[in-house]
């Protein structure tokens, strides 16, 4: 047997013992909290079958960040648990004593909790994963050419800005005068006085032709 061998043998050994011997605490103290002889043996079933089961999804590597996240909380809490409930149980059966009312409200309350819990993971793992990126090739895009360009820019009319005069329209039109009109489009005086004149011309021809029509 190789040494790999042997550690996953003693791997193995020192699971099941540990199993065994978390069950039988376990199941005492839920006997010592007042559950049924024949129910006691599934308050150590629902903490380690809670603790497998967000290991799996923790370590597993294959669920989504949340899920992992949770799972990794749920695994560590209920080992935590099962740590200290079966401290707790040994040491009331060594010494005699009765657990308090709280240690039996806490034990009573596990069971619905870790149900909860493994339901909220369950949730989460069923949840489908957002691609960071989506690698689709130009074929799958109508809208993409070969290239990976947009099929209607040759179509596209290219955008112009404004000319001098197109803003001297405006401004004039909103009333500005000649130093204004100057500073905004960073002329002179005398040119924007022209374009004021030139304005002027403009509607001056254009209520003679409507005028005339």
């Amino acid at each position: 047997m190789t040494a790999r061998g042997v550690l996953f043998a003693l791997l193995l050994i020192v699971a099941v013992a540990a199993a065994v011997l978390s069950f039988a605490a376990l199941r005492d103290l839920a006997l010592m909290c007042g559950f049924a002889a024949w129910l006691a043996w599934l308050l150590p079933v629902v903490v380690d079958a809670g603790a497998a089961a967000g290991s799996l999804v923790w370590l597993g590597g294959w669920a989504a960040e949340p899920a992992r996240r949770f799972a990794r909380a749920l695994a560590l809490g209920l080992l935590t648990l099962s740590v200290a409930a079966n401290a707790l149980g040994h040491g009331l059966e060594a010494y005699g004593l009765a657990p308090p009312w709280w240690v039996v409200v806490v034990v009573s309350a596990i069971a619905p909790a870790v149900l909860g819990a493994v339901v909220h993971l369950a949730v989460l793992v069923g949840r489908r994963r957002v691609p960071a990126a989506v690698d689709e090739s130009p074929e799958e895009l109508p809208d993409l050419d070969g290239n990976g360009l947009s099929r209607w820019w040759e179509t596209a009319q290219p955008v112009s800005e404004p000319t001098v005069t197109d803003r001297a329209q405006a401004l004039i039109a909103g009333g500005l005068g000649r130093r204004r009109l100057a500073k905004e489009l960073g002329v002179t005086e005398h040119e924007a006085r022209q374009l004021l004149e030139a304005s002027r011309h403009t509607d001056n021809d254009d209520r003679l032709e409507e005028d005339a029509s």
